[in-house]
């Protein structure tokens, strides 16, 4: 006779609180290349205090070979998000105090506004935004001079000397490389959900993390330990997600680990770790934690890239030969969103059919548009999962910048 989470049900056992304080305190932590990249990302003392952390753990601390090379790929990017965040804003700004200054030219006509006083109104917005603008240079400044000689990878070599795994031999990782596009295509974690970077992205593809967690699985295989993963990587395919809520590692996941060790996994995201930090005797600033999650968040609003109305209307064209279904969609989501049951209707889909996939045809288009320059990069997603009540999609949400675009393509086309 068998027990509640025995078996096939192994990977459903919650972690306790309790549990998760022991696993930092005892199992071996694997840190994924995003990790290490919002390094650079993040405040000073925020850093400062996720190595502190990270250096507490000691030799149960293992970076996986494939998170470092996409580590080496990606820093150069990463380095630069400070800057790339000010002109993101700087830029915003900008708009603002265009959409401002039209807006009160509209005013003073509707309400009698002579010219002088008009131009002493958008004086004063202008004088706001440069002060403004001059403000955010300083600060600017302030971190690149702070940030002088690169003191992250100072002390990233210091913390990951002899903790970085092995890289795998020829026909192992091609055997992986292998492994990974099975699960893509079956949709099985992890790593399913970077199906767009098959083609577009790097030699491996969409492999990426499918290698991060065998290397890190295999191991922890060796060492007979639980393994704690942290990662930035807020994707379902790594996720046992209830709307908001991060329950742990999705079920098979763990049901994978435990079966091929016989131990507990876990999972973090550096939010997490560092509001834990107190369980390692490691001190850090209240607002550390709030400042990792904003990391998410951000990622997409640091290149300050949009839509245009061409990069929108090529990838139309293309979803309406390859993706239709998707096409309508997106086409209906002049109102910013469009319902789980309206996408049902428009593919006229079984209700036992799962929406898994249905993004990505709008993410590979797009990576090919922005590989021939049609689509800028750094863009955010265009077509949105939204899931609010668990592990179904409630709705897809698109950036603000597109309804607007749909209406004006709708108007040109009829």
């Amino acid at each position: 006779m068998n027990g509640l989470y025995d078996g096939e049900f192994a990977g459903y056992k919650i972690a306790s609180p309790d549990e998760l304080d022991t696993a930092l305190r005892e199992a071996i932590v694997a840190v994924d290349a995003n990790v290490l990249l919002d390094l650079y990302r993040f405040r000073s003392q925020t850093s400062s205090d996720l190595i502190t952390t990270l250096k507490s753990l000691g030799d149960r601390l293992i970076v996986p070979h494939q998170a470092l090379r996409e580590f080496w790929r990606h820093r150069q990017r990463s380095q630069g998000s400070p800057r790339g965040a000010t002109k993101a804003a700087t830029d915003a700004i900008a708009k603002s105090a265009r959409s401002m200054t039209d807006t009160l030219g509209i005013w003073a006509k509707a309400v009698g506004v002579d010219g002088g006083e008009l131009v002493e109104l958008t004086t004063r917005v202008n004088d706001f935004v440069d002060a403004l603008h001059k403000e955010l240079q300083l600060v600017l400044e302030d971190a690149d001079a702070e940030r002088a000689g690169d003191p992250i990878l100072e002390q990233l070599g210091e913390l990951l000397e002899g903790r970085v795994t092995a890289p795998l031999a020829e026909d192992e990782h091609e055997d992986c490389v292998a492994e990974a596009n099975r699960r893509i295509k079956a949709e099985i974690p992890p790593g399913y959900k970077d199906a767009d970077k098959q083609e577009y992205d790097s030699a491996d593809g969409g492999a990426g993390d499918y290698l991060v967690w065998y290397q890190a699985t295999r191991y922890a295989l060796e060492r007979k330990q639980d393994l704690l993963i942290v990662t930035r990587d807020e994707k379902e395919d790594w996720w046992w997600r209830q709307g908001a809520d991060f329950i742990g590692p999705r079920p098979e996941l763990a049901l994978e680990y435990s079966e091929l060790t016989g131990q507990r996994l876990f999972l973090m995201r550096p939010t997490d770790l560092l509001a834990r930090a107190a369980v390692l005797e490691v001190v850090v600033d209240q607002e550390s934690p709030a400042d990792a999650g904003r990391a998410v968040d951000q990622e997409d609003e640091e290149s300050g890239a949009e839509w245009t109305l061409v990069g929108v209307a090529a990838l139309l064209a293309h979803l309406d030969v390859e993706a239709p279904v998707q096409a309508a969609a997106l086409r209906l989501a002049k109102r910013g969103r469009v319902s789980r049951e309206e996408v049902y209707e428009l593919g006229n889909y079984a209700d036992d059919r799962m929406l898994r996939g249905f993004t990505r045809p709008f993410r590979r288009v797009t990576a090919m548009l922005q590989s021939i320059g049609i689509v800028p990069p750094g863009v955010p997603q265009i077509f949105v999962a939204r899931y609010l009540d668990g592990v179904k999609a409630s709705h897809f949400s698109v950036p603000d910048e597109v309804p607007p675009l749909l209406e004006e393509l709708e108007m040109m086309n009829s």
